[in-house]
Formats: C-alpha cells, sequence, structure tokens
C-alpha cells in the first residue's frame, strides 16, 4: 500500500484521515479499502488543484524548525511559526542522540513532567509505571528523533501556538538528575500545507505504521513498509504512550527469537547490528510523520521501549516489536 500523504488540500486531508481511523479499528482488509478511496480523494482533489490554478495559497507549508543535537547540548531557534512543524534534527555525536519534544499540559509544569519521567527510566516496576502514568496525563508527547550523524531525521506534526521543551533523552537517561533542554516557542496558528503539500517539505508517505493495543497487548501494525529512506505515518491508536525506534538486526532474524531473548528461554544478546534510528515518544491518537535520510537497506526490527503503565515492563517485552527487511 502506497499513500499519499495529504497531497492536496482538505479533501485529501479527509481521506488520509480516514485511512487512518479504517485501518486502526479495522485492520489491514479496512486500511486497504481506506486507502483506495483515499487515493481516489487525492487524484480528484489534484484534478481540481490543477484546474484552479494550484493549492490554496493561504494553506503554506510547514515550519521548518532546525535542530542539532550535540554532546554539549541543544542547538535550535527561541521561536517558529505553529501550525504544521517539521523537525530536521541532525547530530555529530557518534553516539547518538535521541530528542524528544513535548508540552505540559495546563497548570503542569515541565520540571514535573521531568521528574516524572526520571521515575519512568528508573527501571524498578513501581515507580517506572506510576511515572509514565504520570507522563501520559501531564503532557503531549509530540514524537521526536533518534538520530545518529549519517542518519539525519525530520519528523513532522501539527502543534498549536505555545512552548514545547525539546530533550535530549539520551543524556536523560545517562543522567536524569540533570536533564538537557530548550525551549521553543511557537507563535501564532495559520492555515498549513499538509505533509506532501506541493509547498511543503514533508514529501510523501510512503507507509503506515499503527501503534496499537489488542488482546495480547500492544502490536506494531506495518502497512506498505519495505523500504530503506521511506517516510512512515506513524499512528499511535493505542491509550498508551508509544515509540518507534528502528534496530538493525543481523539478517535472518524473527520475531520469534527477539521473544524468545526477551522471555529468557533463549541466551541473548539481541542481535542487534548497529545503532538505532526512529521516532520517539508519541501521545495517544497523535499521528507522526517520519522521514529518514541515508537509512542504509537491510533487516530491521521496529521497537517500543515505553514501559506498560501498570506492570512497568518495557513494551517490547510484551510483544511490541516488528521485523522488516529494507531494500
Amino acid at each position: 500500500m502506497r499513500t499519499a500523504l495529504l497531497k492536496h488540500g482538505p479533501r485529501a486531508a479527509a481521506a488520509l484521515t480516514a485511512l487512518v481511523l479504517a485501518a486502526s479499528l479495522g485492520g489491514p482488509a479496512a486500511a486497504e479499502t481506506a486507502a483506495g478511496t483515499a487515493a481516489g480523494t487525492a487524484a480528484d482533489s489534484a484534478a481540481t488543484a490543477t484546474a484552479t490554478g494550484g493549492a490554496d495559497p493561504a494553506r503554506r507549508a510547514p515550519a521548518s524548525v532546525d535542530v542539532k543535537v550535540t554532546a554539549s547540548g541543544i542547538e535550535a531557534p527561541p521561536s517558529a511559526q505553529a501550525g504544521l512543524v517539521s523537525f530536521r534534527v541532525t547530530t555529530d555525536d557518534p553516539n547518538g542522540h535521541l530528542l524528544q519534544a513535548f508540552r505540559p499540559h495546563a497548570g503542569v509544569t515541565a520540571d514535573q513532567v521531568l521528574a516524572d519521567l526520571a521515575k519512568a527510566v528508573s527501571h524498578r516496576p513501581v515507580p517506572t509505571a506510576e511515572g509514565i502514568a504520570a507522563v501520559r496525563d501531564e503532557a503531549e508527547l509530540f514524537g521526536g528523533a533518534q538520530v545518529t550523524p549519517s542518519v539525519p531525521e525530520t519528523f513532522t506534526t501539527p502543534i498549536g501556538a505555545g512552548e514545547v521543551v525539546l530533550l535530549d533523552f539520551s543524556a536523560f537517561l545517562a543522567d536524569p538528575a540533570h536533564p538537557v533542554t530548550r525551549t521553543l516557542r511557537l507563535r501564532g496558528d495559520r492555515p498549513y500545507a499538509t505533509p506532501g503539500s506541493p509547498s511543503g517539505t514533508a514529501g510523501l508517505a510512503d507507509s503506515l505504521v499503527l501503534e496499537r493495543d489488542t488482546a495480547d497487548g500492544p502490536r506494531f501494525e506495518v502497512h506498505g513498509l519495505d523500504r530503506a529512506g521511506e517516510s512512515i505515518l506513524v499512528h499511535n491508536a493505542s491509550a498508551e504512550l508509544h515509540e518507534m525506534a528502528l534496530q538493525p538486526v543481523a539478517p535472518g532474524t524473527t520475531d520469534a527469537q527477539i521473544q524468545a531473548v526477551f522471555d529468557r528461554t533463549a541466551p541473548g544478546p539481541l542481535p542487534y547490528a548497529g545503532r538505532p534510528v526512529g521516532l520517539g515518544v508519541v501521545s495517544p491518537g497523535r499521528s507522526v510523520l517520519l522521514e529518514t535520510r541515508n537509512l542504509p537497506p537491510g533487516t530491521y526490527v521496529l521497537l517500543c521501549f515505553v514501559p506498560d503503565d501498570v506492570t512497568g515492563l518495557p513494551h517490547a517485552v510484551k510483544g511490541m516489536h516488528q521485523v522488516v527487511v529494507l531494500t
């Protein structure tokens, strides 16, 4: 399945919304049906745009925010335009970095969110579960980018006016008591072109990944992700927070092998074959477009290590992993 992402204004936007909702509620068959509807609607919208001389000039390209995460901090502008925001994330640190973006809800401070996030990474089941549940309820998490010097990323999502906290989550894991952050102020709300518009920077969503609850626990549902460098629309259709790491693994690796290591029924370590990249934590109901650049072809496993908000166990341990082969 290939889905053009919101290419020609509100009709195509509605088509993609239908696609995401149908896929999250009805499974793969519904997703394929909705994909056909979305493609037809996008084609109709394209014809209309051509006939009328192009897209509505009031709908603008996403605001681009260049962020560089280094061993000494986060480099980013102090402000940007609200609306659809594309964070273009790079690093020069050979160890790589994971940038996370979030906004505390009204009445909650960033310090409180960070304090609960520190509990969530404590590796103690009860405080971990309490901490991640608190973060879920206290803040909107917009996603993020896990990057290396050779694989920069862009993540795009709609964000209204106000302050956004950018957190170096890699540094936070190493030292939660001293978080490395930078505050970005988004000003004004404006009509915006959706990702994939002719004037936008997000291009096309070549594939769709749903993060969803099942009777067996949280799972990834993957549609059309089979080429390195594809842009991925990630939708969190779950009631919990989720991330999507893209971890290179040895050729031939299977999900059964990975689960056996997690279950300790097979010897470790996990068959990792390089540094991960991917998408940071996303709140329930939110969609983010992820674009990776220079991602080598190979075998990868999608992983979510966000802890369960009841048991404190990482979602990956509970089965939230999916092996994909990218050509």
